[in-house]
């Protein structure tokens, strides 16, 4: 890529990552996002467990598994979507790309 396209292409993604510049500051629950959820929706493990087409077990394993940072991004897009959520992944640099 030409060096005026590389500046061009950071620029757009500083701008577009400006928008989640607040959430460096967003602590996840210390029980994790699913958990967190699953209750303040109250629904149950096993009602979560149906939704995703699991054991009520592998609910409660998602739940540990998830604040030790132990699941795929194909598993978290999976439980968002059983929870009416949508799953945001994102890299967000500590200042500007261009600085």
């Amino acid at each position: 890529m030409k060096p005026k396209h590389k500046q061009i292409a950071r620029r757009q993604l500083d701008t577009t990552l400006a928008k989640f510049s607040e959430m460096k500051r967003v602590q996840p629950p210390a029980k994790g996002w699913i958990r967190a959820v699953r209750e303040a929706l109250g629904m149950s493990g096993k009602q979560l467990a149906g939704r995703l087409q699991v054991s009520q077990p592998r609910v409660f394993k998602l739940e540990q598994d998830e604040p030790a940072g132990a699941l795929t991004l194909k598993t978290m897009r999976q439980v968002a979507e059983a929870l009416d959520c949508v799953f945001v992944y994102a890299l967000v640099p500590r200042s500007s790309l261009e600085e």
